[in-house]
């Protein structure tokens, strides 16, 4: 079987054919060929992954004449038989070309359909009852980067990268908890995590799970981020009853934290991560009335290279263009950017979450601001809300204010329009 599709920037409508039911090649019709190139190259690499061996092949054709477009779609009908048009996407003109085609090769019995991804329906185009449709067009996390151009960096022992969590049983309750403790006081929970980053960054560690510091380092590593150590005893006595931290000293000259495990680390000793854990483990596990997930992948801390080629950052001139998402999903075919945010929000990260949802979901992406604290900031937050609107950003206020029922239901539809 032969795909024919009329090629488009947005790369999902390019090969939600192909992740229906896999043919022998797919033929991609449009007027770029140096990008149809580039974006044939990142699809192979996703196929491949699968276990597909789909031959990818491109024509070129003038978006603006409409004889040279009859052309090379008759030379594809007479080549290929079981010709199957696609045209989600793709230039107008190539939709007239192959009216007049179909007309003069109805012998060949072309199919010609088209999908609307949104609501993973598929129209018979060519009126015959039959489609190729048979599984819905699904992409991971990982895949729907791929598609795009960009690569998943993930984390090294040495790097803070995309980290993939270990989400067991036992976890599962600590990031719950951990939320519980955090969404008592954002505000007092912010400044004890910062200074347990601040531990961490100047500190010795013994064992991994246990740190040691000087104050009078910890505090001169605050004073850079204009903040000053001042322990919240009350956050510390919740995280040590609940077994988060087994231990919290401080003498007066050092201080000695220790942690229950590696995982409950990571999530006390990076700001904002209460937060993002509690959006991220609520929205992987989210069901739909029968039961179903709503979201059939999602991943947190997600770092993406722009250019999918992952260099060595040790090495003098090798820099990779990256940014990271709190938190990203899947449904079907749709990916969800969320941003998330304990504290203060600026315009820059509903600009910064705008162009990476852009870069790597174009029209079909949506994005989502997770926020605790907006209405604190007066005409600031006015000014933040318009910004997001104007954007396409939705707006998710007050999560700490929210039980599971609630947060449940306003992640559920994210990927609705």
């Amino acid at each position: 079987m032969t795909y024919i599709e009329f090629f488009d920037k947005t790369a999902s409508e390019n090969i939600s054919a192909c992740l229906t039911y896999a043919p022998e090649r797919v033929i991609y019709v449009g007027d770029n060929s140096k990008l149809m190139k580039k974006h044939i190259a990142n699809y192979e690499k996703v196929f491949r992954a699968r276990g597909y061996d789909i031959e990818f092949l491109f024509k070129t054709v003038s978006k603006s004449n409409l004889d040279n477009a009859v052309e090379v779609l008759s030379m594809i009908v007479e080549e290929y038989d079981d010709c199957v048009f696609d045209i989600t996407g793709g230039e107008e003109l190539l939709n007239l070309a192959l009216g007049i085609v179909y007309s003069e090769y109805s012998h060949k019995n072309i199919q010609i359909h088209k999908f609307n991804l949104r609501n993973n329906s598929v129209y018979d185009c060519d009126k015959d009852g039959n489609t190729i449709y048979k599984d819905t067009p699904v992409l991971s996390v990982e895949d729907n980067i791929r598609i795009y151009g960009g690569e998943i960096a993930y984390s090294t022992p040495d790097e803070e990268k995309t980290y993939l969590w270990d989400m067991s049983e036992d976890f599962l309750r600590d990031i719950d908890l951990i939320w519980d403790i955090c969404k008592k006081n954002v505000r007092y929970w912010n400044m004890q995590i910062g200074i347990l980053e601040a531990v961490e960054a100047v500190g010795s560690v013994s064992e991994g799970l246990i740190t040691v510091a000087p104050i009078v380092a910890v505090e001169q590593h605050l004073s850079r981020c204009k903040a000053r150590y001042k322990v919240a005893r009350g956050i510390i006595a919740y995280l040590l009853k609940n077994g988060l931290l087994i231990s919290y000293e401080d003498n007066g000259e050092t201080v000695k934290v220790a942690y229950k495990n590696e995982q409950v680390k990571r999530c006390l000793t990076k700001a904002g991560q209460a937060l993002e854990m509690k959006i991220y483990k609520t929205a992987k596990y989210l069901t739909d009335g029968e039961g179903m997930p709503v979201y059939n992948d999602a991943l947190n801390g997600v770092v993406i290279d722009w250019d999918g080629e992952l260099h060595d950052e040790s090495v003098e001139d090798e820099y990779d263009t990256e940014n990271e998402i709190d938190v990203m999903l899947m449904h079907d075919i749709v990916p969800v950017f969320i941003s998330c945010k304990n504290g203060y929000v600026t315009s820059d990260e509903l600009y910064k979450l705008n162009t990476v949802a852009e870069r790597f979901g174009d029209k079909y992406s949506k994005k989502v601001l997770v926020a605790t604290s907006i209405s604190d900031f007066g005409e600031m937050g006015k000014y933040l809300r318009q910004r997001a609107e104007d954007m396409c950003i939705r707006l998710v206020e007050g999560v700490q204010y929210m039980d599971d029922a609630e947060l449940e239901k306003k992640l559920k539809n994210l990927w609705i329009n």
